[in-house]
């Protein structure tokens, strides 16, 4: 009987204390009412708490355009080199892997640029959805490049590959958890993308690329109705399991979606659209990564200008920008014309030139309008007026607005990329 009492009373006990913390929250939110008999809102990090490394402190805060101009070296030569001060980085989370095509990455942007961030982790959408603010300590870890696109990771050299140098690789779960840190938005950051109409001589790919942008009015070439964003039958060329889609009129930018995408499958909308993702680089090649199917709409955006493709390749009736990009894309994928042509545009962006390097190229943008809207033709690699390398003391440089006469082969890289193959050369410039 008195063994009974006793465990009665310790269940008793129990309970009271199962009820206690309960008892302690309620009391505590009846305390927070204000007088007039409203409730104090919520704090906005709330849960916060439960992620990352709160000793993180903004001591030497720098923005990630600030970064990438410490690392550009590394980025633009596909190196990286590790932080050894305290630096920190805030941003706002852009791209996360919620619909599977962004895989092991995040990708955040504050007021002055954008940057990738690879981790060996899936399911990233969680505690990282997009709009929430981030703030990551740099020291100890690598900021480098792949494609030139720049990245925040760890050191990885392949081992399968004789002789491979080190590149920014995917930092473990571990590393990344005492590296960040969840807070709340500051100084007006916003998941908001940049609009783009038609084409993007409006962004420069170095200091845009890993933005979020929208591009307006457009339409997808290989879209009849049957085609999917990223098959895996063999009828589309992959790279590294993902394919890209060519935008109509828009030179070097892809729609580029991964087979484990999960709208992979899905029909290519026909018509125009409006295309919102996350803008990364590849070399000088855009790709857009859309983060779910919604990234995808009708677009009530007035079409582009159409340019008449004209000309037949030679000096005397040059190609116009619509004309040879019209003649690249009739070849198969990466093949090059066997002989020169001829064509003449305006350039639009120039995304190199190498004045003061051994090369002494340069890659730009043509096209048929000054605005660029009736579509691009990217000339890669190419040297100056009459072959001069831009190197050279005295050399001509070419500006955005010139009219440029161009010789060189053409070739249809990736079969997404049309463009005049490295070596072409300017015949005249106005």
């Amino acid at each position: 009987m008195k063994q009974n009492t006793l465990s009665s009373i310790k269940n008793t006990v129990k309970v009271v204390m199962g009820l206690l913390p309960f008892c302690l929250f309620t009391l505590s939110l009846l305390t927070s009412c204000h007088d007039n008999g409203e409730w104090d809102a919520p704090s906005t990090e709330i849960g916060m708490a439960a992620y990352g490394n709160q000793n993180i402190q903004p001591t030497n805060l720098k923005t990630i355009a600030e970064v990438k101009t410490l690392f550009q070296n590394e980025i633009n030569n596909n190196g990286l080199r590790m932080v050894k001060e305290p630096m920190q980085i805030r941003g706002i989370v852009t791209g996360n892997d919620e619909g599977g095509n962004i895989y092991n990455s995040l990708y955040i942007q504050d007021n002055t640029g954008a940057i990738a961030i690879s981790l060996a982790q899936s399911g990233l959408y969680g505690a990282f959805s997009v709009g929430q603010c981030v703030l990551i300590e740099l020291q100890d870890l690598y900021i480098g490049g792949y494609g030139k696109q720049a990245q925040i990771g760890t050191t990885y050299t392949n081992p399968n590959k004789v002789g491979a140098t080190p590149q920014v690789g995917r930092m473990s779960r571990y590393i990344w958890q005492s590296h960040y840190r969840l807070v709340s938005p500051v100084d007006g950051l916003i998941a908001a993308p940049i609009e783009v109409k038609w084409n993007f001589n409006s962004l420069n790919i170095a200091d845009d690329c890993a933005k979020l942008i929208t591009l307006k009015g457009v339409e997808l070439a290989e879209a009849n109705g049957t085609a999917v964003f990223a098959p895996s039958d063999g009828s589309v060329q992959l790279t590294a399991n993902c394919a890209n889609r060519i935008i109509k009129g828009v030179g070097n930018v892809v729609l580029r979606t991964s087979t484990y995408a999960d709208f992979a499958k899905q029909v290519l909308p026909t018509g125009l659209v409006d295309i919102t993702g996350v803008a990364t680089r590849y070399n000088d090649t855009w790709q857009i990564l859309m983060r779910t199917a919604n990234d995808i709409k009708e677009s009530s955006t007035e079409p582009a200008p159409v340019a008449t493709p004209s000309g037949t390749g030679t000096q005397a009736d040059p190609y116009n920008v619509a004309g040879v990009a019209a003649y690249t894309q009739g070849l198969a994928a990466d093949q090059q014309s066997s002989s020169a042509v001829y064509a003449k545009g305006i350039i639009v962006s120039i995304s190199d030139i190498d004045t003061t390097g051994s090369f002494g190229n340069a890659t730009y943008l043509i096209s048929d309008y000054a605005d660029g809207s009736t579509g691009t033709f990217q000339v890669y690699r190419g040297y100056g007026l009459n072959g001069e390398k831009f190197n050279k003391p005295g050399a001509t440089i070419i500006k955005v607005g010139d009219v440029v006469l161009i010789k060189g082969k053409v070739v249809n890289y990736k079969g997404n990329t049309p463009q005049f193959a490295q070596g072409s050369t300017i015949v005249t410039i106005q």
